[in-house]
């Protein structure tokens, strides 16, 4: 039997056809195109499922950014990376088109489900998995099973406040993680420290510490502190069995990997993730797998 897994990005989607064990059969990989709006982002979705469904395909698993209601599968809220989602019916709107049964499920959390089956999860039945990219996201899995919370808000690390009254957040609060230990965050406080626009990306700061840069050693050393502060506070209320760290950051991970094992100590074990950029889509193949049987 396979499904199709697929995952909605602000910059890409990612879909594939996966058996029951998890073997990736057929792979597409599709310009989301989320600038131009809703009907547009739906167009590419389908273009995506079109090329991979035929008569044996079970069901489809979605894996979006936003918070997503996993019973209705409507996008309750999502921010201007994918402009008008908000209020998407996603669910009804795939089952009424391809007469399979589906489901929806925030990104995140469809990534924690595919370490926990294929990836760096494997084994452990407690899990908090950190994504550290553009900004910063995370799931939260105990005993097996994904906590998504009374508003489906549950793992929103990136907005617990590290720093009180910090810097501003565009979710409104002050301080916030994704502030301090986020992609977008280390190269702000490069140029923050510098007086100018010299970088655009955290690759570029990573770049330069590599090369000894002064300011950016100081913006990664602040980088693993935040890191390090907001993992031993999450340690301390959830005692996961692991915390599996992914997103674009973790590629980066040789120059920081080792002195944040050491900052935080034997007590806390922290992992790499190991599925890439296909966590989330392995994830939704596995939700709407464990929907169907």
């Amino acid at each position: 039997m396979k499904v199709i897994g697929i995952d909605i990005g602000g910059t890409k989607i990612l879909g594939g056809i996966i058996s029951t064990n998890g073997n990736l059969i057929k792979f597409k990989e599709t310009p989301t195109q989320a600038k131009l709006g809703r009907e547009v982002i739906l167009k590419n979705l389908f273009n995506t499922i079109d090329e991979l469904i035929d008569e044996d395909t079970k069901g489809i698993g979605i894996g979006s950014a936003g918070r997503i209601n996993f019973d209705t599968g409507v996008v309750e809220y999502a921010t201007d990376n994918l402009p008008g989602w908000t209020g998407c019916k996603l669910k009804e709107i795939l089952e009424k088109k391809y007469k399979i049964p589906v489901v929806v499920d925030n990104d995140v959390n469809a990534a924690a489900i595919g370490e926990m089956w294929l990836g760096s999860g494997k084994g452990y039945k407690s899990m908090l998995v950190m994504t550290i990219g553009t900004g910063v996201g995370g799931a939260i899995i105990y005993n097996g099973e994904l906590i998504r919370g009374s508003s489906w808000s549950a793992g929103e690390i990136g907005h617990m406040i590290l720093y009180p009254e910090g810097r501003q957040c565009n979710c409104g609060q002050r301080g916030c993680l994704e502030q301090y230990a986020s992609g977008t965050a280390i190269y702000k406080e490069y140029n923050e420290l510098l007086g100018e626009e010299k970088v655009s990306s955290a690759k570029e700061v990573f770049e330069l510490y590599k090369e000894n840069d002064d300011i950016a050693m100081k913006v990664i050393n602040s980088f693993i502190k935040s890191l390090t502060l907001s993992i031993l506070s999450l340690k301390n209320i959830i005692d996961p069995e692991v915390f599996i760290i992914g997103g674009g950051v973790i590629g980066s991970k040789d120059l920081w990997w080792d002195k944040l094992k050491i900052i935080l100590g034997m007590d806390v074990n922290v992992v790499p993730a190991n599925l890439g950029v296909r966590a989330t889509m392995f994830g939704a193949a596995k939700l709407i797998l464990d929907a169907i049987y």
